[in-house]
């Protein structure tokens, strides 16, 4: 993370030869949090990616149950077949409700991958107190990061925390105000 290459703008020179300043401590953190995110959905994308493999053999088990029994004679087909048709109807009222679950999965990668972000950018952020102390660079990282919510939940929780933020004083009321894409926060650009 570049956030180390940052971490000793504005430190003092005994805190910045040792190594340690408190942005860089916060900015550590962030990274190992984002880090651990990383590593866990790497994990459940495996899983997930081994359900898929066990999705798709059922479908295709299924469609070969229906071609066999189609080719089963007729008197056969009434009293064995309606039993198999049945236990296939079964099958894919599983399935149907195994796609809705990986829709789930789908939609909470997306947001998993949007803390990321916003755990990464802030550990690079955190790392310039030219900016931390800056209200203005406050306002456009809160922007930037809100542009990244694409569900109506991520939405309101942000919008919930902000206005909390703000009703206790800490950020400005101004800083909930969208600001232009595009915005240079220190050294990367967010979009």
């Amino acid at each position: 993370m570049s956030a180390t290459v940052e971490s000793t703008k504005g430190a003092s020179p005994a805190a910045a030869a040792a190594g340690f300043t408190p942005e860089l401590q916060m900015a550590n953190m962030l990274g190992l949090c984002e880090a651990q995110m990383e590593s866990a959905i790497q994990d459940s994308d495996k899983a997930v990616d081994a359900l898929i493999q066990a999705f798709t053999c059922l479908v295709d088990t299924s469609r070969s149950v229906n071609a066999l029994t189609a080719q089963l004679p007729v008197e056969i087909r009434e009293t064995v077949g309606a039993g198999l048709n049945q236990q296939v109807e079964a099958i894919s009222k599983q399935m149907a409700s195994a796609v809705v679950a990986f829709q789930f999965y789908d939609k909470l990668s997306q947001r998993l991958g949007h803390v990321r972000y916003s755990l990464s950018t802030l550990a690079l952020f955190v790392c310039d107190r030219a900016q931390t102390t800056s209200p203005d660079q406050w306002r456009r990282l809160l922007n930037t990061l809100r542009r990244l919510y694409r569900t109506e939940e991520e939405r309101q929780i942000f919008q919930s925390v902000m206005e909390g933020i703000a009703e206790e004083g800490t950020v400005p009321i101004a800083a909930l105000k969208e600001e232009p894409a595009g915005v240079q926060v220190g050294e990367i650009e967010l979009f």
